[in-house]
């Protein structure tokens, strides 16, 4: 099974972290490099309430911008858009001029990124959320290493990296476990946990014995400031 099943569950679990009645105060989800996910479209009785904001290269959010329009659902006042070239900038500036407040807590997503980037970017990442507001919530997918997984698992990552690699977009990037949670504890994080996104998937197909589970290569950083 491809791992953008995996990826899927993890999106999920994120979006009920966002979207949690215990965080009622976090008005700020916050989606780093967010690509074609449609979280502030799919639920507009519950984020428009919210300031949610988006992440992503000038290319393919300008894309994005134009497909919501042509397809009716347009830019709402309460969905930014921040178009970053993250080749020469970390984005932070432009969320501020966008309206983002660092003072305030926030709910942050960044799925499907950190296999694309190196580790020194992934790590300022995370001391970039880090040091946003107390109460603030980060939400992050990371590869493991092939190597430490078994046969099954090890073969779809291995396969899917090969793939990557001939679409021009190769993986840099893989964190052990215990790799990633170092990593957030030296940035800085109140509480740190990883979570395998095959766990995640559990609490979805519970009821469903026979659906096809995702294999285990991804997990999920859930870190709180």
């Amino acid at each position: 099974m491809h791992p953008s099943l995996e990826v899927r569950f993890g999106r999920r679990f994120r979006d009920e972290i966002a979207l949690s009645p215990v965080a009622p105060e976090r008005r700020q989800p916050l989606k780093l490099r967010h690509g074609l996910d449609t979280f502030a479209e799919r639920k507009p009785e519950l984020t428009s309430s919210l300031h949610v904001f988006e992440v992503d290269p000038p290319g393919p959010q300008a894309w994005k911008r134009q497909r919501l329009i042509e397809l009716g659902f347009g830019v709402p006042e309460w969905l930014h858009l921040v178009p970053v070239d993250f080749e020469s900038s970390d984005g932070w500036e432009q969320l501020t001029a966008a309206g983002f407040d660092a003072n305030q807590p926030a709910v942050v997503a960044s799925t499907g990124v950190t296999m694309y980037v190196t580790k020194e970017a992934t790590a300022a990442t995370l001391r970039r959320v880090a040091a946003l507001a107390p109460g603030s919530t980060l939400a992050m997918t990371f590869l493991i290493p092939p190597q430490l997984l078994e046969a099954p698992d090890r073969s779809v990552i291995q396969t899917t990296e090969k793939n990557a690699r001939a679409s021009g977009t190769p993986f840099i990037s893989f964190f052990s476990p215990e790799e990633i949670l170092a990593l957030a504890h030296e940035a800085g994080f109140r509480e740190v946990r990883a979570l395998a996104t095959t766990e995640v998937a559990e609490r979805y197909l519970a009821k469903q014995p026979d659906a096809p589970r995702p294999p285990g290569g991804e997990s999920l950083l859930i870190a709180t400031t």
